[in-house]
């Protein structure tokens, strides 16, 4: 294996972790915690959102803005058997879902910071699953097809008479 295809295979792995790690984190947050928010008391909120989004940043957001690196260096560095259309693809879906969390979720999560609002948490809800959830599960399925196409490869998988031991 030279170079090239070494360093793509690790930045592919590298991708592919941080990519379903994300998504997980993500759907997770959006479907769970961002509901029960309403049940927190208006008096509690404030204090209980900036513990949420102190331990949120470095379980979830660093890697979020992680996950650009490795995506871009697919660009160059990607399995060949993955066309970089698809690279295209999961990119635009990824600055689709870093856009709205930069212009609109983390504006709406500042001020939830200083105050409770039932208004700012549907109005996070909605946003977040328009513009960033839906985004996030295409990209999810770009991810499941290109790691589809590294794994049916037939070199990756040893033949009927080899034994995998």
């Amino acid at each position: 294996m030279n170079l090239r295809n070494r360093l793509s295979s690790i930045v592919f792995s590298v991708y592919i972790f941080l990519a379903f790690y994300v998504f997980g984190g993500g759907m997770t947050n959006s479907l769970v915690a961002y509901r029960t928010w309403r049940r927190v008391g208006p008096k509690e909120f404030p204090a209980f959102h900036q513990i949420d989004s102190a331990l949120i940043l470095p379980f979830f957001v660093i890697f979020f803005f992680l996950l650009l690196i490795p995506l871009l260096l697919l660009l160059w560095f990607r399995p060949p058997i993955i066309p970089q259309w698809m690279v295209w693809v999961a990119l635009l879906f990824y600055l689709i879902t870093l856009l709205s969390t930069v212009l609109i979720q983390i504006p709406i999560q500042v001020e939830l910071d200083k105050q409770f609002s039932l208004v700012l948490i549907d109005r996070l809800i909605s946003t977040d699953l328009i513009y960033r959830r839906i985004p996030m599960a295409f990209l999810a399925g770009i991810n499941f097809v290109m790691l589809h196409k590294v794994l049916r490869q037939p070199r990756v998988w040893p033949s009927g008479d080899q034994d995998l031991n």
